[in-house]
């Protein structure tokens, strides 16, 4: 309920939104994120060299800086950073989204609308400790329901553009050596993310 109008946010309705298929398996993405290969694997992947993780306590992988992403890797840290796993803070690339853009990469099946009601539910129940999630999206589905913007109303676009001059800035060291080159993913994955980033920057 927003301004005494019932809002839908449901999965089908995102998916609907932003013309994304509901998949029979929606489990199967958070399945990966919690039994993922090797940190090793995936970093072959998404990195142009081995990452230096910082370590918890326990010794267990926190971050590493953003850096050491591929062209590729990096513009899919600004999608996830904006739209799936919001964050301001994207200097360093945490474990679940190094994971996450390896799952997008090799086309693990992953139910958009699910992740995104899942996610404004959690942040509007108050199990999140930054503010409401998805804002853009949010204000969509309000205009939908025939909620008019007040004049107070702000939107501030996140800095989330995948475009070909936003490079990850390089650091002054040796030169890296070419990785082994990976297996290409599923074709018409990228189209269909880049038609779904182009959709979510209308909004």
């Amino acid at each position: 309920m927003v301004r005494g109008k019932n809002v839908n946010f449901s999965a089908r309705t995102i998916n609907l939104l932003f013309g994304t298929p509901s998949i029979d398996t929606p489990g199967e993405m958070q399945e990966f994120l919690e039994d993922h290969p090797p940190l090793d694997t995936i970093c072959g992947l998404i990195c142009r060299e081995n990452p230096q993780w910082t370590l918890s306590r326990l010794n267990e992988p926190i971050h590493f800086p953003r850096t050491t992403l591929t062209f590729a890797a990096d513009n899919w840290l600004r999608f996830i950073s904006a739209r799936l796993l919001p964050s301001s803070h994207t200097s360093e690339v945490t474990r679940e989204r190094a994971v996450m853009i390896y799952a997008i990469l090799t086309d693990v099946p992953f139910d958009i609308g699910r992740f995104l009601h899942k996610s404004i539910l959690k942040s509007a129940m108050g199990g999140l400790t930054m503010g409401l999630y998805h804002p853009s999206l949010i204000t969509e589905l309000c205009a939908r329901a025939g909620l008019e913007r007040q004049p107070g109303d702000e939107l501030l676009p996140p800095d989330s553009m995948i475009r070909a001059d936003r490079r990850p800035p390089r650091q002054a060291e040796a030169p890296v050596q070419p990785r082994p080159r990976q297996p290409p993913p599923a074709p018409g994955l990228e189209a269909r993310i880049d038609r779904l980033a182009d959709e979510v920057h209308q909004l």
